[in-house]
């Protein structure tokens, strides 16, 4: 072989036979086969078979973006265009491990059933049987632990300290975490000072013992079943007053009203509140406060939710 001396004389119309239309040629053919390699992945991608459902182009992509594979997934197999799939991922408490479950209660429920209380009733549960769904509490949370029908205690779980309520401000001998006799002292204190009225523990701790009577004495709908009651946790208290004694008197006095409207100013919130009780089920208890901490019960009152809403977005929802 030649050794090459001049390179320019290398490079000359012999040696370049990609040039000219054979180069544009080239060229196109190689654009073509990008263009379709490109088509052809996107005909198989998640966002081309969402918008053949019949969703616009734009959802389609937010979808697809959004969801995870297997969510996506499941959304094509249904070969429908579900109107709720996409308006509901813009909802405030939307959490993204429940959209299937999202989708298949709306189907469940009344039609016109607001996208807020489907996204409550999901994330709380409410969509799935107690029996199967129930977990154990976690009580590494402390104060902010769940304990409700779906979140249970065994019969072992005991608070490692309680602290006994004054005399003066419970009816028999009452318990509760420390926190929560302190709590409760600061509120009953200013309650007075602005209402003249004197608030009263009716009940507090209660052992799974405790519970189990305390289940066979009360009507159903008001008492839960041991190990689905807060009062074992040591952080709920029922609050009455001296002056109102009887529990429904008390909802309507002046004193009940202010405790509802400032209890989240001492780390306390109204459990089961009025306005939830229709959507969740629950039985309003305007006596029924659950000691969860300052930040907590500031958001929970701010946001107006529940105490199982606020766990499932805020706490439950970390371990996605």
């Amino acid at each position: 072989m030649t050794p090459i001396k001049d390179f320019k004389q290398y490079f000359n119309r012999d040696h370049l036979w990609m040039t000219g239309p054979v180069a544009v040629a080239a060229l196109l053919v190689l654009l073509v086969l990008v263009k379709s390699c490109q088509g052809i992945v996107y005909l198989n991608s998640n966002e081309c078979k969402i918008y053949k459902l019949g969703y616009p182009i734009e959802e389609a992509r937010v979808l697809a973006a959004t969801l995870r594979d297997a969510q996506a997934d499941s959304l094509i197999a249904r070969q429908e265009h579900d109107t709720l799939a996409y308006p509901i991922l813009s909802e405030r408490y939307f959490i993204l491990k429940n959209f299937d479950r999202y989708l298949a209660f709306n189907k469940k429920v009344e039609t016109g059933t607001p996208l807020s209380n489907i996204i409550a009733l999901v994330n709380i549960g409410a969509d799935q049987d107690r029996e199967s769904y129930a977990v154990p509490c976690d009580t590494s949370k402390g104060p902010l632990m769940l304990v409700n029908g779906r979140h249970y205690l065994d019969e072992n779980y005991k608070p490692d300290s309680l602290a006994t309520f004054s005399k003066s401000y419970c009816y028999e001998d009452q318990k509760a975490q420390r926190v929560v006799v302190d709590a409760f002292m600061a509120m009953q204190k200013a309650c007075k000072e602005q209402t003249d009225a004197q608030l009263m523990v009716n009940s507090a701790y209660r052992s799974y013992e405790d519970q189990i009577g305390t289940y066979k004495r009360n009507p159903k709908g008001y008492a839960a079943r041991a190990g689905s009651s807060e009062h074992q946790t040591g952080f709920a208290i029922d609050v009455t007053s001296r002056q109102h004694p009887m529990r429904w008197p008390f909802d309507t006095s002046e004193e009940g009203v202010w405790m509802r409207e400032h209890c989240h100013e001492y780390g306390f919130i109204l459990r089961y509140p009025k306005k939830q009780s229709q959507v969740f089920g629950f039985a309003y208890e305007p006596w029924h406060l659950r000691y969860v901490g300052l930040e907590t019960a500031k958001r929970v009152h701010d946001e107006d939710i529940t105490f199982d809403e606020y766990y499932a977005y805020y706490l439950d929802k970390e371990t996605e």
